[in-house]
């Protein structure tokens, strides 16, 4: 098989050889018709051979013969054996196999014969185009000018006869019968020269390029269409010009070029004269600056052109300006040391006259920049056609792309960079110009991103592919990616070119004509923006080359554009709800890209010159609280920190008056006060937000409100998060979170005492919208996880702080008003809208968590503090507790509730929840400060029973039961004696005979298995009729006395003998009753440890007697279980020592019943 292939091979190897031999015999012979026989078999051979390698190869090794006989015949007088020869020709230089095999004498043969054959040959004056082995050629200058322009020869023996070369292709160029096809060949041939010898042809420029461009005026189009094409494609070896071209085109300009134009213009052939204008002006470079007048005069050309009303005119007069700009803006006219700033300084210090003359460029430079300028920025502040604007701004673009470095100076981006920006953002955005807005957006995005090269902008792909979503995209021609422009980091001295753009864009898509759509497009953007621009200032805040002039120049920078933004463009009496949103969202990137080391520094402090803060009024509503807030006002000197903290609170204030919805994003504003809470371990940024919620109290203000305890939520749930920790053994961070829990219901109280007072205020601006469950409801939850989690964490629990007691002080001053109007007689009837009903619902949902909760958190064993501490932190936080809900349960007997609000705190809850309270308590002194404060308003509720509920009256039954129980489980366990009974007498006298069975029964039971297994020396008055009664019917037990009487154990000899208890004597007078207690428990111990116990008091004793010393108290006292006991005159021993006539008062001699019981 291989043999049969080998075979084929050679037979047509062999083929092809006698075929090109049979030709050459044809060719060589003087007989005209056997030559052109000759040369079509040629031809038709070398086409085959395109397709055919072994045809080729065999033109190879017989091209020394066929060039030879084809140079001898190009020159044949017979127009037609001359035309196929150089046909023939052309395909034997064209061919790379071939052209490798030709012997270098052939070759220069081959180049100098066309050279002679182009200068030469006489043309005629029809003649038709070429086409590579198609065509019949008339002509043979033609044909030799198409060899040079189709022929693939080494450079070097092109270098060798350039002169030659040039020569012919001028002079066929400049052809005297104005031959359009020897023309079109010759510029074909000048691309191609252009293409092997840019160099040489370059500095020939002068010589070639004049016969080209004076066709740019040439009235046939097809003429003017190959001549611009000839000069795109040797674009780089006639731009920038050489000097000797420049003379040149002056000349030509002079004498016949500009008059020319201005006849074409006035035929109307506009757009034909700015192309032309374009080229020239190009080619005119910087010799353009040395013959002014020549420019101005050629100026009118454009100037005409630019107000014409076409806009394929305006653009292609807009194409034809970057002439100019190639002329105008060059690598010369730039600094060349400009990236190279010491070897700059060596240079002026040597060079002042060099500097001095920098300075005149540099002058004439801003003229130029300034007259390239002008027209831009009339048609892109005109309303043009939106086609005229993308070819204007891509114009722009390659101004920037030529000015290269220099476009960072900050004089070149006053003057090109800005005004066309501006112009660009101050039209629309609307559908037609939404796509120059994307335009704009990305190269001010690649601007900014350049600053910190590891940051990824992506606003403006977000933005474009967002806009691509809705329409069609531009062309690419008008990208200005097309042209790159070499930005460089930019420095803090742009700051404020960078925050004036993004402030006009926001401006100009606040206008109400934006569509939401757009607008949304726009804020996104500008916001992303926005962020990049931080992430620049704070890589110089961070640089240690920034000093403290920067630093401040830099903040008040940033500071005076979100107040421009918040408070100029938000306050035009419009509702912009997207505007405040966005402005918003500006503060909140603020704080988060720049460092809070920065932002609040003392060292930099600014003027408050907000006029939101400067139209507030503050009112008294913390002077009742002993609140001590951080106050600001208006024109103070404050950190940046606190600054953007006024703005943020102005712009929720807002949003919650103006909006269903507090933010767009409500949880965007939680986990930005999270953040802020979070970043820094000082108290100040929590001092001022709740400084400022307390300075103008509304009940809008609930909104901003949960936002903020939301934030600071998270912060407290954050097991990462020590700021919070850190700053609560602050006392006024302490402080403002207990101040920032009862702000809910300060709300309400200020608001039914401004609407009582009428002070200033209409009802309709202090207006609480109680109907609207859900808001209640939203406080309500978000105050129970706070004040969960601040429990939780042990954030608010320290060992000098009490956190539920201090919490439920505050919170029983709130309802300290409305309890004096209850106690004034007044039967409050409150309704579902009424501010009152509005404090009770929130007090009574807050106190029942705080009773749920309580147990967690002030109970648990503290091992780090003393036990005498624990004991009263722990007695503390139960008082205060016990103390609100005692105020809650009074106000709520003289309340009368129409249609309560769901979720209402009634009896039956309040029941069920001290049932629940009562149920952890086991230590005796717990359970008894219970009785003492709720002992009363419990009573009130029992005696009222027959006109509450079924519910209501099982959840009392539940609590009175768990009352019982917690009695008998006291540890140590209780003394079951006549002075317990004679604290709770009047409690015992309605429970015992309670015309309730489920109230009477289960107390009877406890009767009997505790009181009636005692011996009661003295019953108290009130009780001997129930007991009577009782114990007759034989449902109660009395225990009958066994002790000796009481005389025999009055002597003081006896009771210090055998010590079998204390002995508490009183004279009866008329201001005290006579108290007889026998301590049983006392029974086991010492005499050792009873005389101590009874000569020193215990630590909590002592801190209780301190607590009260200097208290003056009337005989009624102030709880129930005091107000018959206050004068009792407690002695131990025989004497009364200095101790116990120290705890005469009240209060101490509640503390030592207690110890007693």
């Amino acid at each position: 098989m291989i043999q049969s292939h080998s075979a084929i091979l050679g037979r047509t190897r062999m083929s092809n050889e006698n075929e090109i031999g049979e030709i050459q015999l044809l060719v060589s012979s003087g007989d005209k018709s056997s030559k052109c026989s000759g040369y079509s078999s040629l031809l038709h051979f070398q086409e085959h051979s395109s397709l055919n390698p072994s045809s080729l190869h065999s033109l190879s090794l017989s091209s020394h013969s066929i060039v030879s006989s084809l140079i001898s015949d190009i020159s044949n007088h017979d127009e037609e054996i001359a035309a196929q020869a150089l046909k023939c020709l052309g395909f034997m230089i064209y061919h790379p196999s071939i052209v490798s095999s030709l012997p270098p004498d052939d070759v220069n043969l081959v180049l100098e014969s066309l050279s002679k054959l182009i200068t030469t040959t006489k043309l005629k004056a029809s003649l038709i185009s070429v086409s590579l082995f198609m065509d019949t050629f008339s002509s043979a200058c033609n044909l030799g000018v198409w060899c040079i322009s189709v022929q693939q020869l080494g450079e070097s023996f092109l270098a060798t006869h350039f002169h030659s070369l040039l020569l012919a292709i001028v002079h066929a160029l400049d052809n005297p019968m104005g031959s359009l096809s020897t023309t079109f060949e010759a510029t074909q041939a000048v691309m191609k020269l252009c293409g092997q010898l840019s160099k040489q042809m370059r500095d020939s420029s002068h010589i070639w390029a004049p016969p080209i461009y004076r066709r740019l005026l040439s009235t046939d189009k097809r003429e003017r269409d190959a001549t611009e094409r000839c000069l795109l494609k040797v674009k780089t070896s006639v731009i920038p010009p050489s000097l000797d071209l420049s003379k040149v085109l002056v000349k030509d300009m002079k004498l016949n070029l500009l008059s020319g134009m201005k006849k074409l213009l006035d035929k109307g052939m506009k757009i034909q004269v700015i192309q032309a204008w374009g080229w020239f002006i190009r080619m005119l470079g910087s010799h353009a600056l040395k013959t002014r007048q020549l420019v101005n005069d050629s100026l009118k050309i454009p100037e005409c052109t630019f107000t014409d009303l076409d806009p394929q005119v305006q653009i292609a007069t807009l194409v034809a300006w970057e002439g100019l700009i190639d002329a105008l803006v060059h690598c010369t006219m730039l600094d060349p040391n400009k990236n190279t700033p010491a070897k700059e300084n060596h240079l002026q210090k040597q060079h002042s006259l060099e500097r001095n003359n920098c300075d005149v460029q540099a002058n004439g430079f801003s003229k130029s920049i300034r007259l390239i300028m002008t027209p831009l920025n009339g048609i892109m502040s005109s309303k043009c056609d939106i086609s005229v604007h993308s070819s204007c701004l891509n114009t722009w673009c390659y101004l920037l792309h030529k000015l290269e470095t220099s476009i960072n100076e900050p004089s070149l981006i006053k003057m090109v960079l800005e005004p066309i920006l501006k112009a660009i953002f101050q039209n629309g955005p609307d559908s037609k110009s939404i796509w120059l807005w994307g335009l704009g957006l990305d190269l001010l995005s690649d601007s900014i991103s350049q600053k910190c090269r590891d940051v990824l902008c992506q606003s403006t792909n977000q933005f474009r592919d967002r806009i691509s979503e809705t329409g069609p995209s531009l062309s690419a021609k008008c990208s200005w990616k097309l042209h790159p422009i070499r930005w460089l980091p930019w420095d803090i001295s742009q700051l404020d070119f960078y925050l004036s753009m993004i402030s006009v864009l926001i401006c100009q898509a606040s206008r109400p004509t934006v569509t939401s759509d757009h607008r949304s497009l726009v804020y996104d953007a500008a916001a992303k923006l926005f962020t990049s621009v931080l992430k620049g200032v704070k890589h110089d805040l961070e640089s240690t080359s920034t000093n403290y002039d920067g630093i401040m120049l830099c903040l008040k920078s940033i500071l005076t554009f979100i107040k421009n933004v918040c408070e100029d463009l938000c306050t035009d009496g419009t509702e912009k709800h997207d505007l405040y949103c966005i402005s918003i969202r500006f503060i909140e990137v603020v704080t988060k890209e720049l460092d809070s080391l920065i932002l609040g520094s003392p060292l930099y402090k600014f003027s408050l010159d907000l006029k939101y803060i400067g139209g507030t009024q503050s009112g008294d509503h913390n002077e009742h609280l002993n609140f001590s807030v951080s106050r600001v006002s208006y024109m103070d000197k404050v950190s940046p920190m606190v600054y953007l903290i006024a703005v943020y609170f102005h712009m929720l204030d807002w949003l919650a008056m103006n909006s269903s919805q507090l933010d767009c994003k409500p949880q965007r504003s939680s986990e930005y006060f999270k953040f802020i809470f979070s970043s820094s371990d000082s108290p100040d940024n929590l001092l001022t937000f709740v400084g400022f919620l307390y300075k103008d109290v509304r009940p809008i203000h609930l909104k901003i409100w949960i936002t903020l305890a939301e934030g600071l939520n998270g912060c407290a749930r954050d097991p990462n998060c020590r700021s919070l920790r850190v700053a609560m053994s602050d006392s006024a961070a302490y402080s403002s979170i207990c101040h920032l829990l009862i702000y809910p219901i300060v709300v309400h109280t200020e608001t039914a005492r401004l609407t009582l007072s009428n002070a200033g205020a209409s009802s309709e601006n202090y207006k609480v919208l109680l109907e609207k469950n859900p808001m209640l409801d939203l406080v309500i939850q978000t105050w129970i996880s706070l004040y969960e989690s601040l429990s939780a964490s042990g954030s608010g629990c320290s060992t000098t702080t009490n956190f539920s007691g201090d919490l439920c002080t505050l919170l029983s001053r709130c309802l300290d008003d409305s309890i004096d109007m209850a106690e004034s007689g007044i039967e409050l009837h409150l309704k579902c809208n009424d501010t009152d009903l509005g404090i009770l619902h929130l007090s009574g949902n807050f106190m029942i968590c705080i009773l749920d909760h309580i147990q967690t958190s002030e109970l648990v064993s503290e091992t780090e503090i003393s036990n005498t501490e624990r004991e009263s932190k722990i007695l503390c936080g139960i008082k205060n507790c016990l103390k609100l809900a005692a105020r809650y349960m009074n106000l709520l007997m003289k309340t009368v509730v129409i249609d309560p609000l769901p979720g209402f705190v009634g009896t039956s809850r309040v029941s069920s929840a001290l049932a629940n309270f009562v149920s952890r308590l086991h230590r005796k002194q717990d359970i008894l400060l219970f009785l003492e404060i709720i002992s009363c308003p419990l009573l009130q509720w029992l005696s009222n029973m027959v006109n509450q509920d079924e519910t209501t009256n099982e959840q009392l039954q539940h609590l009175w039961t768990e009352i019982l129980s917690c009695l008998k489980r006291s540890q140590p366990p209780m003394n079951f004696g006549s002075a317990l009974l004679r604290l709770h007498e009047t409690l015992f006298e309605k429970t015992l005979d309670h015309p309730y069975l489920s109230i009477s029964k289960p107390t009877i039971t406890f009767w009997n298995s505790t009181f009636g297994q005692q011996v009661i020396l003295d019953f108290p008055p009130n009780l001997l009729s129930v007991l009577d009664r009782l114990s007759r019917n034989g449902k109660l037990k009395l225990q009958k006395r066994s002790l000796p009487p009481l005389q025999k154990c009055r002597s003081s000899k006896e009771v210090s003998g055998t010590l079998p208890g204390y002995w508490v004597t009183a004279t009866h007078n008329r201001t005290s009753k006579r108290i007889e207690l026998v301590l049983d428990a006392q029974k086991d111990a010492s005499p050792l440890s009873v005389k101590k116990r009874r000569l020193e008091l215990t630590e909590h004793q002592k801190e209780v007697r301190r607590a009260q010393q200097g208290r003056e108290r009337d005989s009624g006292g102030h709880g129930p279980g005091i107000r018959t006991y206050t004068n009792a005159d407690f002695s131990q021993g025989l004497d009364e020592s200095q101790e116990s006539q120290e705890i005469r008062d009240s209060e101490a001699i509640l503390q030592m019943l207690r110890k007693t019981i």
